[in-house]
């Protein structure tokens, strides 16, 4: 798939035939014509992330692309963790399905997920455009690719953030297959369970590759156990003509349990805030089900959701001449089933275990599909294209309602609406000197929100123009600069519409898409083939900035006047000796806002929960018999966010609350077993640490492990 032009690599994007000749003479690409794969002179806006389920890697750190294990790394987020800029916010060790994601202080409503280029951000009833890391494992995945902020135009208009593409293991000529198992726990967790598989093999003209993952983790917070299921299948045919058919389809089943709020108040001024419900779980706050309408909605022990997902997708690739032309087609099928039970006290005459709600959800729809061709000439390289997609969701049907206990009636429900997004590209590489190359490009979306099923929604319409120039150079051959400078653009998802229609604004003023304007400087010095420094820098400046609300007197969408987000970063790697290598990044950010009309009080001037300072340090140590060693250390510092809670006199209040800084350590050990086999014991937060990544979801102690692995 990436080595289809000339045997060079090739970075496709959408094509579409009508625009090259309105565009040809405009701009130029994105770092990959043939003088420059003779250079290797490309962007640094891209950074690989190679995973390996190789048994001893030459080093944890590679300069270039990087390498990691799976190893105990489960789902995406833990592969991405020590990246810079890349912040997580858990709310549990295992199954965490909301959003924990952030790419310079945007969430993943701002960041695109692609697997192999296509995207799989869900429309969604709730969340618009969330990504559930929980449904991807890292089971048959082969590399990351990491594009932070939007400068390429090869992407949608959801990517502010960046990109966050997944490339699955291509079939091999050999077949290989390895087997993997880890068990951990930790106090006041059990048990938490990760086994998987992965196989590929290519016999003549037909190769496949498999790959999937149970994972299972008792219950730390009241009432979040998960199991999880996986299974991914993707085949590659030789056609006729250089041609390539491709088809895929992943399945995911995910059980968990909704976390139950085991704090006495929501008010940090009462006592009962600091006093535990259930005295086995520690204090936490809770999560409802969705949508959040009366009492049955609020999670009780037992509530759970039961989730399957589809990722069903076709392609063809096709040398044409010089120029490979690609067509995908994909679809999104996921349905939610979900159970709530009564609460000990809310009501009067409920005990606690009574069936209030039962709920089936079709929560994603989602289709589309694009054309694709990249066509080099001279000393350029030309990719254009179009991309279709339609953001849907089906019907909400309540298989069961206790009306007493709810308050309300909640009823089965159509879907109310649809997303219909076109978007078209052109870029351009051109290869100016051995020491210069120069992308240019244009994107333009179109965005229209139909209300459906005679629902009494607004309709929006709109459409949005983004230019993109990015220049690398390099001064030496130890020292290059990459700088952009750019626009991207952000509609509004499928819920956040309706909550703009139906919730504290009921439409009025106008939700608009973002707008950011954008600069970014990359700087890298080489020092050695395994030492090299990087420093990055960045300044967003977003107007119309999109926000969801959910407190207890206001629920709704609306947009703030204006957003900045800056920061920088810098990220070393070394190879130290022989037998020991290290890495080491540091990152700043900082944010600011204004014309935030739900904080009134005016809270905070700067975006909810975004940590100043982040820092994370790693040493590799390479032992007798190929035994190795690593640690890890992570360093967070405070970060500080809006909370909207009811008081002891059921007023509606707000204040400013802060998750402390956090400094944890992780330790792995790894050693050998016959030539296909490795033995693992590993240690996590290993300074026992009491901290949290999101405010009122405290995480485990120390947790400690072991884990197998096998290739044959």
């Amino acid at each position: 798939m990436q080595n289809r032009l000339n045997g060079k690599k090739r970075i496709s994007i959408v094509f579409a035939a009508f625009t090259a000749g309105a565009f040809a003479g405009l701009m130029p690409s994105v770092a990959t014509v043939d003088a420059l794969a003779d250079t290797n002179l490309e962007h640094m806006t891209l950074q690989e992330i190679v995973v390996t389920d190789s048994i001893i890697t030459e080093s944890a750190t590679v300069v270039g692309a990087k390498t990691i294990e799976k190893g105990k790394n489960t789902t995406i987020p833990d592969a991405i963790k020590d990246e810079p800029d890349i912040t997580i916010s858990r709310r549990a060790v295992v199954g965490d399905t909301k959003d924990i994601v952030s790419i310079r202080g945007l969430s993943t409503n701002r960041i695109e997920l692609d697997i192999n280029g296509r995207p799989v951000n869900a429309s969604g009833v709730v969340g618009g455009y969330y990504i559930d890391w929980g449904t991807i494992p890292l089971d048959n995945i082969e590399k990351i690719e990491v594009i932070r902020g939007g400068s390429s135009a090869l992407y949608g208009n959801n990517n502010l953030g960046g990109v966050i593409n997944v490339i699955t293991k291509s079939p091999t000529e050999s077949p290989t297959f390895t087997l993997y198992g880890n068990v951990a726990t930790a106090d006041g967790l059990d048990l938490a369970q990760n086994y998987r598989f992965s196989h590929s093999y290519k016999i003549g003209a037909f190769g496949y590759s498999l790959g999937g993952s149970y994972q299972k983790a008792d219950a730390f917070l009241w009432n979040n156990d998960f199991e999880g299921k996986n299974v991914t299948v993707n085949t590659e045919i030789d056609m006729p003509l250089s041609g390539l058919l491709t088809l895929g389809m992943q399945y995911s089943e995910n059980n968990r349990g909704f976390i139950v709020n085991n704090r006495r108040s929501s008010d940090p001024d009462d006592p009962g805030f600091t006093q535990k419900i259930n005295p086995d779980y520690p204090l936490s706050l809770g999560e409802n089900l969705a949508p959040p309408f009366g009492r049955a909605y609020l999670a009780s022990a037992g509530a759970t959701s039961e989730k399957t997902k589809y990722y069903l997708d076709l392609g063809y690739e096709q040398l044409i001449g010089d120029a490979l032309v690609e067509f995908k087609l994909y679809k999104n099928i996921e349905d939610r089933d979900e159970e709530n039970y009564s609460m000990n006290g809310l009501v009067p005459g409920y005990s606690a275990g009574t069936l209030v709600v039962d709920q089936s959800v079709a929560s994603d729809r989602s289709y589309g599909g694009s054309l694709k061709a990249t066509v080099p000439f001279g000393d350029h390289e030309l990719i254009g294209g179009v991309q279709y997609k339609v953001l849907s969701y089906g019907d909400i049907t309540v298989n069961h309602i206790d009306v007493a206990y709810n308050g309300s009636p909640n009823s089965s429900s159509e879907p109310s609406q649809e997303a219909e997004m076109i978007g078209y590209f052109l870029q351009d590489t051109w290869n100016i000197s051995d020491k210069f190359i120069l992308t240019a490009g244009l994107r333009y979306d179109t965005y229209e929100l139909k209300p459906i099923n005679n629902a009494p929604l607004a309709e929006l319409s709109d459409e949005t123009l983004a230019p993109k120039l990015t220049g690398t150079y390099a001064i030496t051959d130890e020292d290059t600069l990459t700088a952009s400078i750019y626009q991207s653009n952000r509609t509004p998802g499928l819920p956040e519409m309706w909550w703009w229609a139906n919730g504290m604004t009921r439409g009025n003023p106008t939700l608009v898409p973002e707008k950011n304007n954008a600069a970014e400087m990359i700087y890298q010095h080489r020092f050695s083939p395994t030492t090299q420094t990087r420093v990055s820098g960045y300044y967003y400046d977003i107007d119309d900035y999109i926000m969801m609300r959910f407190d207890p007197d206001w629920r709704g969408v609306y947009n703030i006047d204006q957003v900045q987000i800056y920061g920088a970063s810098i990220e070393q790697q070394l190879g130290l000796t022989s037998w020991l290598s290290a890495r080491a990044s540091l990152t700043y950010q900082e944010s600011k806002k204004e014309g935030d009309v739900f904080d009134t009080a005016r809270l905070t001037d700067e975006l909810d929960f975004l940590p100043q300072w982040k820092a994370s340090l790693g040493l590799e140590f390479k032992l007798p018999y190929q035994a190795t060693v690593t640690t890890d250390f992570h360093y967070s510092s405070d970060r500080s966010g809006i909370y909207a809670y009811t008081n002891s006199s059921g007023r509606a209040l707000k204040r400013l609350v802060t998750v402390d800084s956090s400094l944890t350590c992780d330790l792995n050990v790894k050693v050998p077993v016959l030539e296909q086999g490795e033995l693992s014991l590993f240690a996590q937060n290993l300074f026992n640490a009491s901290y949290e990544e999101a405010y009122g979801y405290p995480l485990p102690g120390i947790l400690v492990g072991t884990s197998f692995k096998w290739n044959f």
